[in-house]
């Protein structure tokens, strides 16, 4: 960040302040109304499935209380071309229309045109509003439900409780969500793209790229991370808020009620269209382009990009977990306010998009590689080459920035659930720190280590701006494999490589719905 800052400076002082005078405004425009649509968007989906699934009971209730995180294994660029192919003029869809009306080319009928800033908000909501619902889906299940009950006794209906109770107490679980909701947009780099929204990242991408001009692309990701700050504070100004909640009186259990008739089948109908639109279309349309060109070289194609990926995934895993392992036995240890602040600093960096943090780093990286060259010339007549910047080493250490916060929070819990007790007795026994990490921390901690290791391997694997900047020379992994078959309109052929990284991030899903999974972690 230092960096980009520097670079920023610089080229203000230099006087190129074209960028800010016509690509930044054009740029916060429409990044602003990306996110507030999103925002808004994805409140209101979140917060009304929830509500749903924890205040009534209807048909599939169960099946949809954890069905309805599974958009979360779908990455925002693989929603943006699968709807587009969905919705494209050799799609289902517009097959259907011509076949029913008669027409023959798109001259003949209208067809909205989803490659615009409001089909890109649309379709990132569709996924992105398992946040909202995960935060809203934890806040009622916490709360007493004391409140509703009064407020029907005294002849309150179930929407004017929602609007006069649920909704004012549920907002800080909003607004914590909705801000995880819009870090995802300002992160999105191929789903901006595809859909031609002029956003933040993408300009960034363009300007670096295409342009080579460092300076306007630094200043690009200073605005970028200027707004992630305001964001970050919105979130904890909710948690803040959570004062003026309700404690939860086990006396008092959360109360569904049961709906009959065309109130069940509308939340039925709400839940499982919500399901539809988020999972359902996507993996379906992956899975029917996959089967549709399973050939020899899509296979190989699949291989050739998945052995990388999975080496990627292992070492920045093992390398994330290790980092987020010391970090959370310094924050739970004996250690002043200084480290503490140092380790909840060094955790911001998921909250920075991948493309920021590799525009750090390209050039920082160029020059230590410069260095040792020139080092290893003067010394051994002999250039090593690039052994930093584009390179795996380069992956992984932007990897173990950007997914530390994903491997702390999940080995922090667990320590401060497991407590002190074994510690401080094998201290005062006098065993060293590294016998205490052996013989203690690592066999108790080993389900909120694989845990994290999971959860850190499956990011890695849909990880996709920082990756496409900073891969070595000819290594491709799944991601930049879809995202350089769609930008040539080739999407069919990148079918199975993206029905592979949905299938991988399927995991954390499946492990977050098995029972006692989140009690462990």
């Amino acid at each position: 960040m230092l960096w980009l800052a520097a670079g920023a400076i610089d080229a203000a002082l230099a006087g190129s302040n074209g960028l800010s005078a016509t690509m930044l405004p054009t740029a916060l425009r429409e990044t602003a109304l990306l996110m507030a649509w999103v925002g808004a968007i994805t409140s209101v989906l979140g917060l009304v499935s929830a509500w749903l699934v924890t205040h009534y009971s209807f048909p599939l209730r169960r099946l949809f209380e954890w069905a309805l995180i599974l958009p979360l294994a779908v990455p925002t660029y693989l929603a943006a071309y699968t709807y587009v192919e969905f919705l494209d003029f050799t799609g289902p869809i517009q097959q259907a229309v011509r076949a029913l009306t008669g027409a023959a080319t798109l001259r003949d009928y209208w067809f909205p045109n989803i490659r615009t800033n409001t089909g890109a908000a649309i379709v990132l909501s569709l996924v992105l509003y398992p946040y909202v619902y995960v935060a809203c889906r934890a806040f009622f299940l916490m709360q007493s439900a004391s409140l509703n009950i009064a407020a029907r006794t005294l002849g309150a209906s179930g929407l004017r409780t929602f609007f006069s109770i649920t909704l004012p107490l549920s907002r800080p679980a909003i607004v914590v969500g909705a801000t995880l909701a819009m870090m995802e947009v300002v992160n999105d780099l191929g789903a901006v793209q595809y859909f031609g929204v002029n956003s933040l990242t993408a300009i960034i991408y363009s300007t670096w790229i295409n342009r080579g001009n460092f300076g306007g692309a630094a200043q690009l990701a200073v605005t970028i991370v200027l707004i992630i700050g305001v964001l970050i504070l919105a979130e904890q100004w909710a948690r803040r808020n959570r004062v003026y909640l309700s404690s939860r009186d086990s006396r008092v259990p959360p109360v569904r009620e049961a709906l009959r008739g065309a109130r069940a089948w509308g939340a039925f109908g709400f839940c499982a269209l919500l399901l539809v639109a988020g999972f359902g279309i996507p993996f379906g349309q992956l899975t029917y382009s996959a089967l549709r060109t399973l050939r020899p070289e899509a296979v190989a194609l699949t291989i050739s990009a998945g052995v990388p990926t999975i080496m990627l995934g292992c070492v920045g895993g093992l390398l994330t977990v290790a980092i987020g392992l010391f970090a959370a036995r310094q924050s739970n240890g004996p250690g002043g306010p200084v480290p503490r602040g140092a380790i909840r600093l060094a955790t911001l960096g998921y909250a920075i998009p991948g493309t920021v943090l590799a525009l750090g780093l390209l050039q920082p990286l160029g020059l230590a590689d410069l260095w040792i060259n020139r080092a290893t010339m003067a010394a051994f007549d002999w250039r090593p080459g690039l052994i930093l910047s584009g390179s795996m080493i380069a992956l992984c250490y932007v990897y173990a920035i950007r997914f530390l916060a994903v491997s702390h929070s999940t080995l922090d819990a667990a320590m401060r659930k497991r407590g002190r007790s074994m510690l401080d007795a094998g201290s005062v026994l006098g065993a060293s720190r590294w016998r205490l990490l052996w013989r203690i921390d690592l066999p108790t901690l080993s389900p909120a280590i694989l845990s994290a290791a999971t959860l850190v391997f499956v990011e890695i694997v849909k990880e996709l701006p920082a990756t496409l900047l900073l891969r070595p020379l000819g290594i491709d992994t799944l991601a930049t494999v879809v995202f350089a078959r769609a930008n040539v309109s080739l999407f069919a052929e990148a079918a199975l490589p993206a029905l592979a990284i949905v299938l991988i991030g399927l995991i954390p899903v499946v492990l977050a719905t098995r029972p006692g999974i989140g009690r462990k972690v």
